[in-house]
């Protein structure tokens, strides 16, 4: 019978020129297999130098450049796949310290779940993550010791820099090791210096198994619940913030702050790879009994392609007499659009629809406009599309309307 493996994961820190990321460049591919063994020794001969004798335990190296985002996902998935691949290279009766370097053979690499993914944008902080193995005595003394001395002496020598600019034809500013603890804790410091410490407590939970389920509620009317891999966001139209915020004094202002986080949150977590759910609202959410809310959140869950959130208004089956569409859209500069109000009325000037869309992801807004344009069309009439810049509401701040309806409400 095999003998019990035990890991310990960390990575060095590659960081990139901020404006080549904020260009959107993609960080380069993995390498191929004989210039990940080679990055795998370099990597192993500086660790040994930091850290001291390392011949008794195992070393996995992935030879890629990996965005953050990727390394840290619900339960570590890429610390699992790589120590199980480990273990099947061993004998069945015992343990054997060896180096691994897992790099492209010849156009595709060998483990499509933990592919890079080499997103536009990634970074400017990538990692190349590898792992420690062993039996679980030794693994804890040198986990210890990584947590002590890593992040503190962690800087690779200038052959490993050279290498790894040469390998992956990247100008590296900076290369550091670090263990997840440490990349966990950097996080952190960045989410809440960007006011989206919530973000850090919501992904702290679905990071490592042994966590129980959190939920975040903000000021805003953001509320998001988090269960293992799962994650849920609960949705309001303005309609329903504004019943939530009466006291708000600038209800526009209000529901574009919600939007903005509903999006910051939202994007955090599936980029982490968390599974997203978007929920309808019920009270049941706010249940003291977290597991009572999460029951809440699945059932009021929307189907897994729904691409907007509709609110009818008014609608009129016949249309036989429609004489004029429009659609406002309602946005905020460096938001975009938030929602669109859709009118129709006919020639005498009754209302036939009145209804308000809410694009839930960005290839949604397109879609509403070409949707409308097309119904336009088939009415033998041209689709009149509104952007006043701003979220138009009705006076009492109730509701989002059109712009003729908005016109001197002083929203």
């Amino acid at each position: 019978m095999q003998n019990q493996v035990a890991s310990v994961p960390a990575v060095l820190t590659v960081e990139l020129d901020l404006e080549a990321v904020s260009q959107g460049a993609r960080p380069p591919g993995p390498l191929a297999w004989e210039e990940a063994d080679r990055l795998c020794w370099a990597l192993a001969e500086d660790l040994q130098r930091i850290l001291g004798p390392l011949q008794e335990y195992g070393f996995v190296t992935l030879g890629g450049l990996y965005d953050l985002t990727e390394v840290l996902r619900p339960g570590l998935p890429m610390v699992d796949i790589l120590s199980e691949l480990y273990r099947r290279s061993l004998p069945d009766t015992r343990f054997q310290p060896q180096v691994m370097a897992i790099g492209t053979q010849g156009a595709e690499f060998p483990i499509p779940a933990i592919a890079p993914e080499c997103r536009p944008g990634a970074g400017p902080l990538l990692a190349i993550p590898f792992l420690f193995l062993g039996e679980p005595e030794a693994m804890d003394e040198l986990g210890a010791r990584l947590e002590k001395t890593l992040l503190e002496k962690g800087r690779a020598s200038l052959k490993t820099g050279q290498l790894i600019q040469d390998s992956f034809g990247i100008k590296a500013l900076n290369l550091s090791f670090a263990t997840f603890n440490d990349l966990c804790a950097l996080m952190k410091i960045q989410l809440e210096n960007a006011e989206l410490g919530g973000l850090w407590e919501l992904l702290e939970a679905a990071l490592f198994t042994n966590r129980p389920p959190a939920r975040v509620t903000l000021p805003e009317g953001n509320l998001f619940l988090v269960d293992g891999g799962e994650a849920f966001a609960r949705f309001l139209t303005f309609g329903q913030w504004r019943a939530e915020h009466p006291e708000h004094d600038d209800p526009a202002t209000g529901y574009a702050r919600f939007q903005q986080l509903q999006r910051q949150y939202t994007a955090g977590l599936a980029a982490h790879g968390l599974q997203l759910h978007i929920v309808e609202h019920t009270a049941e959410l706010d249940a003291d009994d977290i597991d009572r809310a999460l029951s809440a959140a699945r059932m009021a869950a929307m189907p897994g392609d729904t691409q907007e959130v509709n609110e009818v208004v008014t609608a009129v089956d016949d249309w036989d007499n429609v004489a004029g569409l429009s659609l406002t859209e309602h946005s905020r500069p460096g938001m975009g659009p938030v929602a669109y109000t859709v009118l129709a009325r006919s020639a005498d000037g009754q209302v036939l629809y009145f209804a308000n869309q809410y694009p839930l992801a960005p290839e949604s807004i397109q879609r509403i406009r070409e949707h409308w344009r097309e119904q336009a069309t088939a009415c033998g009439i041209e689709l009149e599309l509104i952007q006043p810049g701003d979220l138009l509401h009705s006076p009492d701040g109730s509701q989002l309307v059109p712009w003729p309806e908005a016109m001197g409400t002083g929203h």
